[in-house]
């Protein structure tokens, strides 16, 4: 069990180091061309993207891509603004717990694995004492389960946040967590090979949270794990345990 707890505490700070860094919610607004439908009444198929704006929100900033018209695609970084942000109060408050998570994730794992020498296990034992020992494992323990649990709840209120740092949004962002919408825009007509042709233009956003989100949703259950086995196995053992084991 102490083998399990100490190899899922290190999943979760290896997948915790991973949740810092990549994004954590996107918006995307692209317009789509589409085949004319047929006389029989087929749906159209799609047939291209005209151009398209996304952006993907991590725990530092946001990156823009946007691809205009006939245009290259760009790609541009900003912070998030510190002084009047309440975008920037969500993703501050989820990285430092997001932080928090990660550190004790290690030092728990790491001490657990420390442990598995008898002689620094004894001497942690005749220094702090077996009682005191668990108590610190189970509160680590419990830090890191918090920890995961106000990160990743903390982050629904970002549609707050769109809706605060811009109060005329009318945006789907500022109104649902996650969601995605089409808008029909009539027909463009375009020519190509001498052949011109009315393509369905149609406006498609989408908005939700990306992989950061569900990292920290996914480590919830094993910080659960990880808590139970310290609760519940009997670590650090005992010097007379392990010395009434030599003897035998």
């Amino acid at each position: 069990l102490n083998c399990l707890a100490a190899f899922v505490s290190m999943i979760i700070f290896a997948v915790m180091i991973a949740a810092s860094t990549v994004d954590w919610y996107t918006y995307s607004e692209t317009y789509i061309l589409s085949d004319p439908a047929t006389a029989d009444g087929t749906e159209a198929n799609s047939f291209g993207t005209l151009n398209f704006t996304r952006y993907y929100y991590n725990l530092e900033g946001v990156t823009t891509q946007t691809q205009p018209t006939g245009q290259t695609e760009t790609s541009v970084f900003r912070g998030y603004d510190s002084n009047a942000s309440s975008l920037f109060s969500v993703f501050k408050v989820a990285q430092a717990f997001v932080l928090v998570a990660l550190i004790t994730a290690f030092i728990l794992g790491f001490f657990l694995i420390l442990c598995f020498a008898d002689a620094v296990r004894n001497k942690l034992l005749f220094w702090a004492g077996m009682n005191v020992l668990r108590i610190v494992l189970v509160l680590i323990a419990a830090v890191i389960l918090i920890s995961l649990c106000v990160a990743f709840l903390s982050f629904l209120g970002i549609t707050e946040a769109f809706s605060n740092d811009t109060p005329s949004c009318n945006a789907g962002y500022c109104r649902r967590f996650q969601d995605s919408v089409k808008h029909e825009h009539g027909f463009m007509t375009q020519t190509s090979n001498g052949k011109t042709v009315s393509r369905p233009l149609t406006q498609k956003n989408e908005w939700g949270p990306t992989s950061g989100w569900y990292l920290t949703l996914a480590c919830i259950p094993c910080a659960i794990l990880v808590l139970l086995l310290v609760v519940i196995n009997k670590f650090p053992i005992p010097v007379d345990s392990v010395t009434i084991g030599e003897a035998l």
